[in-house]
């Protein structure tokens, strides 16, 4: 940690002039705008975030911080590792998906978020899912709830996968959530605002 604050300190004189006031006719070229256990979180990243999920600031802020607490979990796991074809993968789907973010950003930046992204995936996909159990009584209930008194209520069987992929998914979500809360508790997080 304290390695971490002389590094800053040491990049003081970098972030001078984009830290300058507008009025002198500067541009904001960089700026932290939170430290996650140490380590600066840029503007340039949260802006990225930004064109790539359609968040403002302040929520591509905390997204970010998120994601980064994640990673650092993930990257503790080697069934998290991120192939080469993973992150081929992954930063075609980004493409895909986001085509007019993504055509404004560099292929290097698109590369590491989708990097990050699957990193974190892999190993909530490893560490959490199999905890994921979804009853036979959890489906029924959610059938009643859904469709309970309606005529033109599918057929239950015709349902069911349907609803156990929801179910599923909000428990999975819920998993993630906790933990996300875990991390955030035992991280020193300074926001720069």
């Amino acid at each position: 940690m304290l390695s971490e604050l002389r590094r800053l300190r040491r990049l003081a004189p970098v972030f001078v002039a984009a830290l300058a006031p507008a009025s002198l006719g500067a541009d904001v070229i960089e700026r932290i705008l939170a430290v996650v256990d140490g380590r600066p979180l840029m503007l340039s990243e949260v802006r990225i975030l930004q064109r790539m999920r359609g968040l403002d600031e302040a929520a591509a802020v905390e997204a970010l911080v998120d994601e980064r607490l994640m990673l650092r979990e993930a990257s503790r796991l080697p069934q998290a590792a991120v192939s080469a074809a993973d992150e081929e993968r992954a930063y075609a789907s980004l493409r895909e998906r986001h085509p007019a973010a993504a055509a404004d950003l560099p292929e290097s930046d698109l590369r590491r978020l989708a990097r990050r992204q699957t990193a974190i995936l892999k190993y909530v996909e490893f560490r959490f899912r199999p905890q994921v159990r979804v009853s036979e009584g959890d489906v029924r209930r959610a059938y009643d709830e859904a469709y309970a008194g309606r005529a033109d209520a599918p057929a239950f069987e015709a349902a069911a996968e349907d609803l156990r992929g929801r179910l599923a998914d909000r428990e999975l979500d819920e998993r993630i959530e906790a933990w996300v809360r875990e991390l955030r508790s035992s991280a020193e997080i300074r926001y720069n605002r």
